[in-house]
């Protein structure tokens, strides 16, 4: 009796091939056969799941955003005793992502997408959305550190969150094009001196 296949698992090898091939050619040598290939199925296999290239670009780039948003909610709620400002540090921080191999490759093909994305009009939506988590989440920053006493003009803080998300995505940008500049603590220093600019 052949053994029966588990269908997200099947799903997940596949995603897990597309970041592979993703990182190490780039969206415009990745293909569906390429991914096949690196998740050692048939091409049938993979267009069971994805039929058009763009279905598995969509598909994967969602994983990236689904696990952004699973890393912002673990670090999202401040407890009680600890101390304010350094949790709107590390919130920062999350969302570059310097300090495991997975989330540097992440960063990587988010930056590729992103540039991918800009000249292909499909992706458009998939792309301000995650733009959207992200100043979404920056806004979430800066309000805690308001909250908290350490911004005073409640009424600047979505324009601050606009800066702030601008220098956090010039940040990600930076640490995957010059990865050898940049290890947890250069990152840890840049996100913590914009803060303190913008804190009184």
């Amino acid at each position: 009796m052949p053994k029966k296949i588990d269908l997200a698992e099947r799903k997940e090898q596949i995603v897990k091939a597309t970041f592979d091939v993703i990182y190490q050619y780039g969206f415009e040598k990745t293909t569906l056969r390429e991914i096949a290939k690196h998740a050692g199925l048939s091409l049938g296999s993979v267009q069971y799941f994805f039929p058009k290239q763009q279905d598995i670009y969509s598909f994967a780039m969602e994983v990236i955003f689904h696990r952004f948003e699973v890393r912002m909610q673990q670090v999202v709620d401040v407890e009680e005793d600890q101390d304010i400002f350094e949790a709107a540090v590390r919130m920062g921080k999350q969302i570059v992502q310097i300090h495991t191999e997975e989330g540097r490759i992440e960063n990587d093909i988010w930056v590729k997408f992103t540039l991918m994305a800009s000249m292909n009009p499909e992706y458009q939506d998939l792309r301000e959305e995650y733009r959207k988590i992200n100043l979404n989440f920056a806004e979430r920053i800066l309000r805690i550190l308001h909250q908290h006493g350490y911004i005073e003009n409640a009424d600047k803080i979505k324009e601050e969150a606009h800066a702030f998300i601008i220098f956090i995505t010039g940040l990600v940008f930076e640490s995957v094009i010059y990865d050898y500049l940049y290890d947890e603590e250069v990152v840890d220093n840049k996100v913590r001196e914009y803060l303190k600019s913008i804190c009184h």
